[in-house]
C-alpha cells in the first residue's frame, strides 16, 4: 500500500506528523479521525527504493504490455456500457483477473478512484499505462464519454498489436539469417583467419590486400570491441532513465500519420458524442506529441477561423489533410469525416511500416551475403597462393 505522511493535532491538542500506510488519503483521514486526531494535510510519499534494483525490493512497476492494455480497455468499456459505476467495474476487474500481474494493479486503480482521483490520474499515479492512453481516458472523462473513448482506445491499440505482429513474422526468416550469418562470421575471425594468418605469415608468401584488410578488420573488433558495448550500454541506460526513443528519420512519416490517426478519431469522437470543436481540440491535446499544437488550432478558431482554416493557419498539417477537413466541413458531417480521415492516416501509416518490413529482408540477406563473401575470398585467397607455391 502507499506510504502518506500527514500534519496533524492529536486528540490532546499536539501539532504532530505520521506516516502510516493506507489504502487510500480518505482511509487514512478516516483512520486517524477515529483516533481523535484533526487532519491538517495529506500528502503521498514515493518509496524510497531504488527503482534499478527492482530484485531487492518493489522498484519500478513493469509498464502493461499492449494486450493487457487493450484487454482493459475492452473490458472496462464493455462493462461501463452496462451501467455499471467506475468503482463497480473496477471491482469487477479486481475480482475476476486471475492474472497475479493485473490484480495489483486493478487493486491499486480500484482504492485510488474510491479515494477521490480520477481514472486518468490513478493511471497515471500506477505507471504502467501508455501516456497515449492515459490521455485518451482523461478527455473521455472530461467529455463524459469514457465509455466511447476507451472503446475507440481498444481499437487503436488492436491496429497496432496486428501491425507489430505482421512485421514481427515478416522479419522472422532475416533476422534468423542475420544471427546465422553473424555467428559464421564471428567463428572465421576468431578461429579461421588468425591460424591462416600464421600459416601464410610463416612460409614467407605476402598477405593479399584483401586479407590484410580482414586482419585489420579483425583486429580493430577484437580490441574496441568492448569498449564500444560499455558505450552503448551508458547510452541504452541514460536514454532508459530519461524516456527517451532513438526516432529513425525515415520513420517520421510513420510517426506523424500515427499521430494523425489518434488526434483526429479522437476529436471526431468527441464530437459526435456532442462535444464543441474548441472543447474537443483542448481534450485531445494531451495526444498530441507536439506540445501547443492543438492550443493554437483551437484559438484561430475561437478568432472566427474554420476548422481546416486553423490548421492551415498553424502550418504544421499537411495540405491533405486541411483538404479533407475542408471537406468534412462543406459536407455538414464533420464528426465522419474525421473519424474517415483517423483511420486513412492509421492506414497509411501501417502501409508504411509494412513495406519498410519487405524492404528489410532482402537488404539484410544482400547484407549478410556481402559480409560472408568478403570474409571467404579473404580466406581463400592465402590459401591458393600457397597451393602455388607448393606447386612451384
Amino acid at each position: 500500500m502507499p506510504l502518506f505522511k500527514a500534519d496533524l493535532y492529536t486528540a490532546k491538542g499536539e501539532k504532530k506528523q505520521v506516516r502510516r500506510e493506507a489504502a487510500s488519503e480518505n482511509d487514512l483521514i478516516r483512520d486517524l479521525m477515529a483516533e481523535g486526531a484533526t487532519v491538517l494535510t495529506v500528502k503521498e510519499e514515493r518509496a524510497r527504493t531504488l527503482r534499478f534494483l527492482g530484485i531487492f525490493g518493489k522498484g519500478k512497476k513493469k509498464s502493461l504490455s499492449l494486450e493487457e492494455q487493450h484487454l482493459f480497455c475492452t473490458t472496462l468499456s464493455s462493462f461501463m456500457r452496462s451501467g455499471l459505476s467506475l468503482t463497480e467495474v473496477l471491482k469487477l476487474l479486481q475480482k475476476q483477473t486471475r492474472d497475479k500481474a493485473l490484480k495489483p494493479i486493478f487493486t491499486e486503480l480500484r482504492e485510488s478512484v474510491e479515494g477521490g482521483r480520477s481514472l486518468a490520474a490513478s493511471m497515471t499515479n500506477l505507471g504502467v499505462f501508455r501516456p497515449s492512453l492515459v490521455g485518451m481516458v482523461e478527455s473521455g472523462e472530461k467529455s463524459a464519454s469514457l465509455a466511447d473513448i476507451l472503446e475507440k482506445a481498444s481499437e487503436l491499440i488492436q491496429n497496432e498489436i496486428s501491425l507489430r505482429r505482421k512485421i514481427q513474422s515478416s522479419l522472422t526468416y532475416p533476422i534468423l539469417m542475420l544471427i546465422v550469418g553473424l555467428g559464421v562470421v564471428a567463428f572465421l575471425m576468431s578461429f579461421v583467419v588468425p591460424k591462416l594468418t600464421q600459416l601464410v605469415i610463416e612460409s614467407g608468401a605476402e598477405l593479399p590486400l584483401i586479407t590484410r584488410m580482414l586482419i585489420f578488420i579483425s583486429d580493430a573488433v577484437r580490441i574496441g570491441l568492448l569498449p564500444f558495448l560499455v558505450v552503448v550500454a551508458g547510452i541504452a541506460f541514460y536514454m532508459h532513465k530519461k524516456g527517451k526513443k532513438i526516432k529513425l528519420p525515415m520513420f517520421k512519416d510513420v510517426r506523424d500519420n500515427i499521430a494523425f490517426a489518434m488526434i483526429f478519431s479522437q476529436v471526431g469522437t468527441l464530437i459526435r458524442a456532442g462535444i464543441p470543436l474548441v472543447q474537443a481540440l483542448l481534450l485531445t491535446a494531451p495526444l498530441d506529441p507536439v506540445p501547443g499544437r492543438l492550443q493554437e488550432v483551437a484559438d484561430h478558431i475561437r478568432q472566427g477561423y474554420r476548422f481546416s482554416q486553423g490548421l492551415e493557419k498553424e502550418g504544421s498539417f499537411p495540405e491533405e489533410i486541411t483538404t479533407i477537413v475542408r471537406v468534412g466541413e462543406s459536407g455538414g458531417n464533420l464528426p465522419e469525416g474525421l473519424i474517415r480521415l483517423g483511420n486513412n492516416c492509421w492506414e497509411y501509416a501501417q502501409s508504411s511500416m509494412q513495406r519498410w518490413a519487405t524492404l528489410a529482408e532482402p537488404m539484410i540477406i544482400l547484407v549478410m551475403g556481402f559480409l560472408v563473401g568478403f570474409v571467404v575470398i579473404a580466406v581463400l585467397l592465402p590459401i591458393f597462393d600457397l597451393s602455388s607455391l607448393a606447386g612451384q
